[in-house]
């Protein structure tokens, strides 16, 4: 009996909302594609894959790489923008932190409503403390956009990537021996990665 009356009064008022939704409509904004933007969203890469530290030191990782990362850019027209981001980034297996500031530019097919679109970015990875590692970063990705409302996109994307660790260390420990190896690596990897269009 409590759940015929908890099912009637929601139906009761899911028909009371529709019927105010319809009668007091709110314009939906088309197209976030003009003047000034945010893009925030976080990500996930998988497959890091081969690191060559040397010639015959070649390692095999299956880590993984979280990241956050904010771009504020501009509509050079409602097809294509460019802009500047910046964000964190945490590899796991094999450990570095970096902290990417990168040039973003993307191409959308349709300007206006929902729109595949491809987005490039490539910069640099800033030594903000010891714990932070610094090298080259660069990415392509294919992605697609979701009208959300007024005002607000959701973005969804995937592409590979690679960041360069400069310096970085291996220590190599055998039957009697110890050696460190210092030497400049690439990481690559798929991005996948979800955010919002302001």
């Amino acid at each position: 009996m409590i759940y015929k009356a908890v099912l009637t009064s929601g139906v009761g008022l899911l028909l009371a909302v529709s019927a105010t939704a319809q009668t007091n409509p709110l314009p939906i904004k088309k197209s976030k594609n003009t003047g000034l933007f945010n893009i925030t969203q976080i990500g996930y890469n998988a497959g890091v894959g081969q690191a060559t530290y040397r010639s015959d030191v070649v390692l095999d990782y299956r880590g993984s790489v979280n990241r956050f990362r904010t771009t504020f850019g501009y509509f050079l027209n409602p097809a294509v923008s460019v802009g500047l981001g910046f964000g964190l980034d945490g590899y796991h297996e094999p450990s570095y932190n970096t902290a990417p500031l990168v040039a973003d530019v993307r191409y959308y097919r349709q300007p206006t409503g929902n729109s595949l679109f491809i987005t490039g970015n490539g910069g640099y990875a800033l030594k903000l403390g010891a714990g932070f590692e610094r090298g080259v970063t660069t990415g392509l990705h294919v992605g697609y956009r979701v009208i959300a409302g007024r005002s607000t996109n959701l973005l969804f994307s995937v592409g590979p990537e690679a960041q360069q660790i400069q310096d970085a260390r291996i220590n190599l420990i055998g039957p009697g021996s110890f050696e460190q190896i210092e030497s400049t690596i690439w990481l690559k990897s798929i991005s996948f990665n979800a955010g919002f269009l302001f």
